[in-house]
């Protein structure tokens, strides 16, 4: 994996949102373990951001045909990890 722009932990956050209009799901993260969790499952993203010529965040975008990507994404495993 290229490396991931460090930042702080107040400025991640991953951004899910569902379009119904254009029947598609927009997730957007810039947390790097939700990154390689989503790349993963789904594979690469739609568009990725970089910062000094790291990775900063990544979009994909999924439509709502593809049930198997999106069912994948929305697990908590996937956004959340595994949390002891």
């Amino acid at each position: 994996m290229d490396k991931f722009y460090k930042t702080s932990l107040e400025e991640q956050e991953t951004i899910i949102n569902i379009d119904y209009f254009a029947s598609k799901v927009n997730l957007y993260t810039c947390q790097k373990n939700v990154y390689a969790r989503i790349v993963k499952k789904i594979g690469k993203p739609s568009k990725t951001y970089y910062t000094d010529k790291k990775i900063s965040g990544a979009r994909w975008q999924i439509p709502f045909e593809d049930k198997k990507s999106i069912t994948q994404i929305l697990s908590r495993p996937t956004l959340i990890g595994q949390k002891k």
